[in-house]
């Protein structure tokens, strides 16, 4: 990196959003800087997708006490992945009195796709004019057509395995052959039928065949792990190669970054770093500054990046910045239960697939509930995995115990987090700077103030009770059940925040990501979403970020920039 060039772009993260961008930008031909405030790791070396359980610490299971020292709000972190997670002593955040929040994060090259659950349906009219459907909030300044090209294209290019189902809310993609249903899914799908339940088989970002020269699923079970070979979507493999295949990329690792810098006109002219080993600061200059740091992230940046021309936060003339905060929600615990017929049976090799199922959402679609209003999902899963985890739960020990683990081993079903719920957008769930903490590099640090609403906990009333109906009516054996929701949070699918809107008084972006305020400033990961949907968002924030790349492009060689 020369400090004293000025690149065309910066790109800040190289998550989903600025591996996208980085990729699309460079191939159009601009000069791009890409910053990443994590360090770049190897994966032949770093990661852990082959390792076995024995040849662990603590035999994959991780020790309570080194968990709660070591991350104790990166939940979703193991033995096998917490080379991916912050240390919370230096990342520290704040939350308001009586409003638990989880911001999990991860600060390494790739972002948040090096561990994930590979998750990428796409959103819908449903999702994008819902203020139409159910006169609550606003709508999308797009339209699902707007957007379906760069679906296509993202897909195209990622690799999606998935199943034509032709459900207008749940629109079909370009997709690879999918991952089959085992045999406990299948069973799952005969019963859900029967009681107006629709099952398919999840949209995963893993390969089954290989596309663009990319690597493919080879069912080793270790997605959760990150992926050795490159199986799936993952930045480290598919866009920043591709980025820099072009020779017109420039990845620096290691760079937090403190704010974006203005000029005499109060128009973006790069950004201010500090270097995460040394602690020192410089600056780098570019003619567009695009922001992909995470949602939560980058409108830090922006609320502290502070002027005389954005006294509170940079192209924050609405107000808006920060609020509208999202995330999908669901249960602390999945209901898991055992199917009789399975019982028993012969103990399969059913955790290389690790794709899952889902059933489609059918609240609010053609009726209206009388409690609440959007939607959720049922993301279910069944076979026979490395660890038969739901034995913690069984009662009894010794050789009688060990029977009953392993006659129940292949007949497990589960429900994860019971479901998965849309939550609103509400002006009152918001972040704000909080200018008493500071992280380890001196920057003030975000405070969450944030909680569920009453049409969220309707909602999960809603779900708990309507997959406690299917379990009875298909006479399975519950093990487990869960009823209280997560934090918000929780779901690692932070959304709003930097929201779009063709007005600039409602929003701090417009249809392209671009903010209303400073024509060469764009933000394109999720904090652009204005309504959540009951879907994980990776997906859509790649194609995002895609469009939004095209029109910068054009613009830029235009010189409205």
């Amino acid at each position: 990196m020369d400090p004293k060039k000025i690149y065309d772009a910066i790109v800040i993260g190289t998550g989903a959003a600025g591996g996208m961008a980085a990729k699309e930008l460079a191939e159009r031909g601009m000069e791009i800087l890409v910053l990443e405030a994590g360090p770049k790791l190897d994966m032949a070396k770093d990661l852990f997708t082959h390792v076995w359980p024995y040849e662990t610490k603590y035999r994959g299971f991780d020790r309570p006490g080194e968990r709660e020292r070591t991350y104790p709000t990166q939940w979703t972190a193991s033995e096998y992945s917490k080379i991916f997670y912050i240390k919370d002593a230096e990342h520290p955040y704040t939350t308001a009195k009586g409003k638990p929040f989880r911001w999990v994060r991860k600060r390494a090259v790739g972002g948040k796709i090096l561990h994930w659950g590979r998750e990428v349906r796409r959103l819908s009219d449903l999702d994008f004019r819902a203020a139409d459907h159910d006169g609550y909030g606003e709508n999308w300044p797009i339209r699902y057509a707007d957007l379906a090209p760069y679906y296509d294209r993202v897909e195209s290019f990622i690799g999606v395995s998935g199943s034509i189902e032709n459900i207008p809310h749940v629109p079909d993609g370009k997709y690879l052959p999918p991952m089959a249903l085992n045999c406990g899914e299948k069973i799952i799908q005969k019963v859900a039928s029967k009681v107006g339940m629709r099952l398919i088989t999840s949209r995963q970002a893993m390969r089954t065949k290989s596309v663009n020269g990319l690597g493919r699923c080879h069912y080793c079970g270790g997605c959760g792990r990150g992926c050795a070979v490159g199986g799936f979507w993952n930045s480290i493999s598919d866009t920043l190669p591709a980025a820099m295949k072009t020779g017109r990329m420039t990845l620096r690792p290691n760079s937090v970054v403190r704010e974006v810098l203005v000029d005499e006109n109060g128009k973006a002219r790069g950004v201010s770093i500090v270097d995460r080993l040394t602690k020192k600061d410089f600056e780098v200059r570019s003619r567009v500054v695009v922001l992909a740091a995470s949602a939560l992230e980058s409108t830090r940046i922006m609320l502290n990046s502070v002027s005389r021309f954005w006294p509170n936060g940079i192209a924050n003339s609405s107000g808006v910045l920060g609020h509208y905060l999202m995330d999908n929600f669901g249960y602390e615990r999945p209901i898991t239960a055992f199917l009789p017929v399975l019982k028993g049976s012969k103990v399969t090799n059913e955790d290389g697939k690790s794709s899952g199922s889902f059933i489609v959402q059918y609240r609010n679609i053609t009726d209206r509930h009388p409690k609440f209003i959007r939607s959720y999902i049922h993301e279910t899963w069944s076979g026979a995995r490395q660890f038969p985890g739901f034995a913690s739960g069984l009662p009894g020990f010794g050789s009688k115990f060990k029977k009953e683990v392993r006659r129940d081993y292949p007949a497990i079903i589960g429900f994860g987090h019971t479901f998965l719920g849309e939550m609103l957008a509400r002006w009152e769930n918001y972040v704000e700077i909080n200018k008493d903490v500071k992280d380890a590099w001196g920057i003030p640090v975000l405070n969450m103030d944030c909680q569920h609403s009453d049409n969220e906990r309707e909602m999960a009333k809603d779900a708990l009770e309507n997959v406690k109906a299917l379990v009875h009516a298909a006479g399975w054996e519950i093990a487990s059940i869960g009823n209280k929701l997560r934090p918000p949070g929780s779901m690692i699918h932070e959304m709003g925040t930097c929201r779009m809107s063709d007005d600039p008084k409602k929003g701090v972006l417009n249809k392209f990501n671009q903010t209303h305020d400073i024509s060469n400033l764009f933000v394109v990961d999720g904090s652009s979403f204005v309504t959540s949907g009951a879907y994980a968002p990776t997906l859509t924030i790649g194609a995002l970020a895609a469009r939004a790349s095209d029109y910068l492009v054009e613009e830029y060689k235009r010189g409205n920039l």
